[in-house]
C-alpha cells in the first residue's frame, strides 16, 4: 500500500525471508521484481548466471542471489508451480 512505502517494512520482509531461506538450507534465491529495488540486498541479473524464466519477462527483472558461496548459482530455467497458472 502506498502509505506504507518508504517505511522500511518491505526491506525488513526481504531480509527476514533471506534469513529464513538460509536457515532452511536454501543456497540460492531467485526473484522476479523491480530491478532498482532488489540489488540493495545483493541480487544481480539472473541471466548473467545462465538463469532464465520459462515465460517472457524483461531481463533486468529476473534476479538471483547466492546465500552460500560454497554453492555457485546453477544455470537453468525457473518454472512457476502449476497453481500460479503460468
Amino acid at each position: 500500500r502506498p502509505e506504507h512505502q518508504n517505511s522500511g517494512a518491505g526491506a525488513a520482509a526481504v531480509r527476514a525471508a533471506l534469513v529464513a531461506a538460509g536457515r532452511l538450507g536454501e543456497h540460492h534465491v531467485v526473484v522476479l521484481g523491480h530491478p532498482e529495488y532488489y540489488p540493495r540486498f545483493g541480487f544481480g541479473r539472473a541471466s548473467a548466471h545462465g538463469i532464465r524464466l520459462s515465460i517472457d519477462v524483461p531481463d533486468e527483472a529476473l534476479m538471483a542471489l547466492t546465500l552460500d558461496a560454497a554453492h555457485p548459482l546453477p544455470a537453468g530455467t525457473v518454472r512457476y508451480a502449476a497453481p500460479f497458472g503460468i
